[in-house]
């Protein structure tokens, strides 16, 4: 008994660690070998790479910007941070030094884009973002605002980006339909004419005299109640509806 009990222990012992060792395995699979990233601040950008790829890791240039403090072709930033445990062929994020701003930044407010743009570009700079504003007190397509401004100095990076001015969309020229049922006609009808609205011909509810009319053919925006002669019992357009200056209103009254 005793020797079976322990061939069973010995059998469990096996598998616990077969268990553990495929575990293992898919991790590494998984995941690859982890490496701690390099501290690159203050290397050229060919002494990084070689750091790198002596770790199985990767560079990737994110900008140039000016730097006093360093000279050109040195990393100014890293991300991850020196130290961060990453797997292998992780790409790191670095940023160079241009060294001192030595370009003048060009003024181009007031020139149209494409003088602008040319204008940055053959002074050795990059243009940035380009960008448009409705604006009114501009040429169209002219440049009303940059940055860094004309004759910065200290600045961040080579890039110049610039704001242009786009015509002002039309207003549109609408209005909402005022609630006029229970008015008088002769109000109702002032009402539409000085909101710059068209009145349609006058329609008044059929009497018992005059043919009945169907019902799919009386304005739908209200119920035909009992009014006063000449009170607005319907309108078209209904009330609250966004209309356009010279849109004809159709009034149903009662006779």
């Amino acid at each position: 008994m005793l020797q079976i009990f322990r061939a069973l222990s010995a059998v469990l012992l096996l598998v616990t660690i077969a268990l553990v060792s495929a575990l293992i395995t898919m991790r590494l699979a998984i995941h690859g070998a982890e490496v701690r990233v390099p501290d690159l601040l203050g290397r050229t950008v060919p002494q990084a790479v070689v750091e790198l790829r002596a770790k199985g890791l990767q560079a990737g240039v994110d900008g140039h910007y000016y730097s006093a403090a360093q000279p050109a072709g040195v990393v100014l930033t890293q991300r991850p941070a020196p130290g961060t445990l990453v797997r292998e062929s992780w790409r790191v994020r670095i940023t160079v030094s241009l060294g001192p701003q030595k370009v003048a930044i060009p003024s181009v407010d007031g020139m149209n884009e494409t003088m602008a743009t040319i204008t940055i570009r053959r002074t050795g700079l990059q243009v940035g973002t380009v960008a448009a504003l409705s604006y009114a007190y501009a040429p169209e397509n002219s440049v009303i605002s940059q940055t860094p401004t004309g004759r910065a100095t200290n600045v961040q990076g080579p890039r110049v980006s610039i704001l242009t001015a786009q015509p002002a969309p039309p207003a549109e020229n609408a209005s909402v339909m005022p609630d006029l049922i229970g008015e008088n006609f002769t109000q109702a009808a002032l009402a539409i004419i000085h909101a710059g609205f068209k009145l349609a011909p006058l329609q008044n509810v059929p009497g018992t005299s005059a043919p009945i009319q169907p019902a799919s053919q009386l304005p739908q925006t209200s119920p035909v109640t009992l009014m006063p002669p000449g009170t607005v019992i319907a309108q078209t357009p209904a009330a609250g509806s966004r209309i356009l200056a010279g849109s004809t209103v159709q009034l149903t009254v009662q006779p």
